[in-house]
């Protein structure tokens, strides 16, 4: 899985308010549509699974600092 740095995050979020400036359900949507696409690049299939099993298996709430 690649890191993103604080900067590149920062990046995702003006863009997503840019294409959506008044619908904060989808900035939050393609943010993180964004930001998985980004993480899971170069992955093959099986390793892309694990990404989002690993997500799934979470307890506690993702909360988005934006």
């Amino acid at each position: 899985m690649i890191e993103l740095s604080e900067t590149e995050r920062q990046a995702i979020w003006e863009e997503v308010r840019k294409e959506f400036p008044d619908d904060e359900m989808m900035q939050e949507l393609h943010y993180v549509r964004r930001l998985h696409r980004l993480q899971t690049k170069g992955l093959s299939i099986a390793e892309r699974i694990a990404f989002y099993q690993a997500g799934k298996e979470k307890k506690e709430p993702y909360f988005f600092s934006h």
